[in-house]
């Protein structure tokens, strides 16, 4: 390793830089940059947003003044600075959560808040500053980029700090930075108006905390809401035919036959989440561990249970500011959907040491905000006559009149089942009614309604069941006896 040489001067010595150390400046900006990916990464994971997130490398000529005033002897590990990154969070409880998730991944070589020993008179600074000497051995290591610049960083140098603080807090710091703490101004001005500045910053340091207060108070009010009846509503009182959650998640499942491995999920994520980033093998086997502990035990299961919420509602809520996985993206539904009880039957699930708390901060945004549909009631057709690709199906209404029609038509021929305003051969149904095309074993089409609310698809069924009483045909609704 390079070493700085100290040259004697009539002041403290100061560490001249030879031509080797100057290379290592180089690279540091990279390290800068993958610290700022990494901790952006450990937010998200946890569904916290900071409000900025930004890191620096120091200049030679910082680090040259630093070495200077404090007569470091071995200034690579005394400089503990030489890259450095600032969260600035939303309110102190993002803060706390964020220093936490810190102190679960890193070797914490310092752990302090400088403002804690000032003076009542001197007030207000108030930011979390640890120093990290790299990622603690039993944490996956794939998040350090391999012979990446900040796991040279972390061999090279002494520590990287890390300070954390609030908006509030922000503002009174950069103010009273430029101010006081550098201010040009504020040293050339008589000591009666230093005093009347000090006791202004005091002021304006109750202020700061007043205000941090009253933002935990509004984030706590966010987390735990007041649950409004209209969050619930019952997909039987709009339109069941059209290819919604519901319909379009159950079909898409039959292909698996009621079974759950990490093909069938792999695929279903795909369908479910084709925006987002595949992930690992790991990640899909931990999907299924994490449907498993629902007690769901397939696909199928998955996907009902999942069509009870607005997936698009649910990301919007979580308001990811990086690119995520899919199977983080089934994590967050199946916790809008299971709640308090998903919290418990997973957390202990996976690598993650604090997965229970973080699965706790992330409900915080979904909690009473998620728009939770009642079940759709599943129809099930059973005889002899109803091919056993169908038979294994839970469906919902329209798509019930729609498998019936189709059985009834491949048996008794297409005319034998055309009813005025809902079941054509030709595509001439009225544009209100939706019609959708059922393939035929003669490769010919059949016009099925699909805009039906459940009573109309009831209905409906009961004509089809009551056209073909020669077919072994029955219907269950909800798991009991409704046709014939």
């Amino acid at each position: 390793m390079a070493r700085l040489r100290a040259v004697k001067t009539g002041g403290p010595a100061v560490k001249k830089f030879e031509a080797a150390d100057y290379v290592d400046w180089d690279w540091l900006p990279g390290a800068a940059a993958e610290i700022e990916v990494y901790l952006a990464r450990l937010l998200t994971e946890a569904s916290i947003t900071a409000h900025a997130v930004d890191a620096r490398s120091k200049s030679i000529a910082s680090f040259q003044e630093k070495c200077a005033l404090k007569e470091y002897d071995n200034p690579r590990q005394q400089v503990t600075d030489t890259v450095a990154i600032r969260l600035i969070m939303y309110s102190v409880t993002d803060q706390e959560r964020a220093v936490e998730l810190v102190r679960s991944r890193f070797v914490v070589k310092e752990d302090m808040n400088p403002g804690a020993d000032k003076p009542p008179a001197r007030r207000g600074y108030d930011c979390a500053h640890l120093v990290v000497t790299g990622e603690l051995q039993d944490r996956s290591r794939d998040w350090l980029v391999a012979g990446g610049h900040l796991a040279r960083y972390f061999d090279r140098f002494g520590g990287l700090e890390i300070q954390i603080r609030t908006v509030a807090s922000h503002a009174w710091a950069e103010f009273e930075h430029s101010r006081r703490y550098k201010g040009v101004g504020y040293r050339k001005v008589s000591e009666h108006d230093r005093e009347t500045i000090d006791q202004l910053f005091g002021a304006a340091a109750d202020a700061r905390s007043a205000l941090d207060e009253t933002f935990t108070a509004i984030d706590r009010v966010l987390a735990n809401p007041s649950r409004a009846a209209s969050l619930e509503e019952s997909v039987d009182e709009v339109p069941t035919g059209e290819d919604g959650p519901a319909e379009s998640e159950l079909s898409c499942a039959s292909e698996s036959e009621g079974q759950l491995d990490a093909a069938l999920m792999k695929n279903f994520l795909a369908r479910r989440f084709p925006n987002d980033n595949e992930g690992s093998e790991a990640g899909v086997e931990f999907a299924c561990e994490l449907v498993r502990a629902c007690g769901l035990s397939s696909i199928q299961e998955a996907a009902s249970a999942l069509s009870s919420i607005d997936s698009t509602e649910v990301r919007n809520l979580m308001s990811t500011t990086i690119a995520v996985t899919r199977v983080r993206r089934l994590d967050d539904e199946l916790l809008a959907v299971f709640g308090e009880d998903y919290i418990r039957n997973t957390e202990s699930i996976g690598t993650v040491s604090r997965r229970g708390d973080q699965l706790r901060w992330r409900f915080d945004r979904l909690r009473g905000k998620v728009t939770v549909k009642r079940s759709p009631v599943a129809f099930q057709i059973l005889g002899d006559d109803c091919p056993d690709a169908v038979r294994v199906l839970k469906l919902p209404a329209a798509r019930a009149v729609r498998e019936l029609a189709g059985i009834v038509a491949n048996r008794g021929g297409a005319q034998s089942i055309v009813m005025s305003g809902a079941i054509s051969t030709d595509d001439d149904l009225p544009m209100s009614t939706r019609a959708r095309p059922v393939r035929l074993e003669d490769g010919t089409n059949l016009w099925v309604a699909t805009n039906l609310n459940r009573a109309a698809s009831e209905a409906l069924m009961s004509s089809i069941v009551d056209s073909a009483p020669a077919l072994d045909l029955r219907v269950l609704r909800a798991g009991e006896p409704f046709l014939p």
